[in-house]
């Protein structure tokens, strides 16, 4: 059908009912089926979402809880190295109060009666760690150190640590070289010679050879008593380089080239402050101090005791410790031979001073004629089925004066103490290495009460970590 306007423009009918419906129910129905998408969409990034806030307040939430169970462990572990410490300066004081003077006692009664020496040298501080078990072990460890002695403590209180534990080890400081001796602004020259003979002695075995043989990172090769002069140099407080005869200066001054380095310095030119502060010599390498750092010290004992070694309180890997002490009770006169060769020949020596060394962390020395004993009769020194009992038997003995002996080392209690101490809480350990003397004056006293704090030591050094 056409109208009027034009036979091109054709009349549009309308649509049936039945075609709208279904037009209007399909739009509604792609409505509804996007509104779900959008919907599912919202959820998915809301689910998203909130699983990250989760996982993030759970981590969070496990970190501070780590963090503070670690603040709390650490706290725990610095308080239980401290009371280690604390022990540990009790056992020496029992040690010096009570088993120091019945040893004594026993030693005189037994020379008295002519039976020679005791033969043994009692230190319950070399019995420290079992002593902590007692009071910082767990409850099967003070249960079976209780049965160990053969006492019940079942009913005993204040023993033992529920949650962590405590331990310590104590050594002397009196039975090493102390390079601090004859040291100072105003340095001493006897001293500085005894020091650098007992540097000489324990460096002298052919096994070092490589130590001083061998150039350094500048290209620099440095021998065994350049090394020496240059650890008394240090700590010395004038400018002249020692010279090892005393009758005669070296004529010239110290000139180390410290502050030619890469990292520039200048030497201490006063004692050490810390037994670290060796490394910063000139000769003092790694290899040497691997070697020789465990028989060195820095902290002075007894300035009366002119420099000497206490035998008493040598222990643990000592041989070349005391090689050196024999071979400088030897050589009195480094610029004259001995009187006994045999004391340069490594291969007689060694085997002693391993015996010896032996017999010092077992028994201890209670008398410079155990080491004299042991030189003068090599064979008697084992039992007949050691099997080093042989080549003992084939062996000259070694001649060694007691008073070249004495001039080198002594027999004593020991007055400076090294106690490593150490606390442990879950997964935190601390430790406290400190330096006790027992004979040193309270310059600054921290208490009302300096002759209290005296009997209990004078702490020298203090370190945490």
């Amino acid at each position: 059908m056409t109208t009027g306007k034009g036979s091109n423009e054709v009349l549009r009918q309308p649509a049936s009912p039945s075609r709208c419906g279904r037009q209007a129910g399909g739009e509604s129905k792609s409505r509804r089926h996007d509104e779900s998408g959008v919907a599912l969409l919202m959820v998915v990034t809301w689910l998203a979402l909130m699983v990250a806030l989760m996982s993030e307040f759970t981590y969070g939430t496990t970190v501070d809880s780590a963090q503070a169970a670690n603040a709390r462990d650490e706290l725990r572990a610095h308080y239980m190295a401290r009371s280690a410490v604390s022990l540990s300066r009790l056992v020496i004081r029992i040690q010096q109060k009570f088993i120091e003077p019945v040893m004594g006692q026993a030693q005189q009664m037994l020379a008295q009666a002519g039976g020679g020496d005791l033969g043994i040298s009692l230190r319950i501080t070399d019995y420290a760690g079992p002593l902590m078990g007692f009071f910082g072990g767990s409850k099967d460890e003070v249960q079976s150190l209780g049965s160990l002695i053969g006492l019940d403590i079942t009913g005993v209180k204040g023993l033992g640590m529920s949650a962590g534990r405590i331990d310590a080890e104590i050594t002397s400081e009196d039975g090493k070289i102390d390079v601090n001796c004859g040291s100072g602004p105003s340095s001493i020259p006897n001293r500085q010679q005894r020091v650098y003979q007992m540097l000489m002695a324990m460096m002298y075995s052919p096994r070092y050879e490589r130590l001083f043989s061998e150039p350094d990172a500048d290209g620099q090769i440095i021998d065994r008593a350049e090394v020496a002069r240059a650890i008394i140099d240090w700590a010395d407080g004038d400018e002249q380089m020692f010279s090892p005869d005393p009758a005669a200066s070296s004529g010239s001054g110290e000139d180390y080239r410290y502050d030619a380095r890469k990292d520039p310095y200048k030497a201490h030119q006063n004692s050490y402050d810390t037994l670290e502060e060796i490394a910063q010599v000139r000769g003092a390498r790694d290899g040497f101090l691997q070697a020789f750092q465990p028989y060195l010290t820095v902290y002075a004992s007894d300035p009366r005791l002119q420099c000497r070694i206490n035998m008493a309180a040598i222990k643990g890997d000592c041989t070349p410790l005391l090689m050196g002490i024999i071979r400088a009770a030897a050589v009195p006169d480094p610029s004259r031979p001995p009187s006994d060769p045999a004391v340069l020949d490594d291969t007689r020596l060694y085997p002693l001073a391993e015996i010896l060394c032996e017999r010092s962390s077992s028994a201890g020395f209670d008398s410079l004629d155990t080491v004299l004993g042991v030189l003068a009769n090599p064979a008697s020194a084992v039992s007949p089925d050691d099997p080093r009992a042989a080549v003992l038997q084939s062996m000259r003995p070694l001649t060694l004066n007691k008073a070249d002996l004495e001039r080198v080392a002594y027999v004593g209690a020991p007055r400076v103490y090294r106690i490593v101490a150490t606390g442990e809480a879950g997964r935190v350990k601390k430790k406290i290495t400190a330096i006790l003397d027992t004979g040193r004056t309270v310059e600054n006293p921290v208490t009302a009460d300096p002759t209290t704090e005296k009997a209990s030591g004078v702490l020298q050094y203090w370190r945490e970590e």
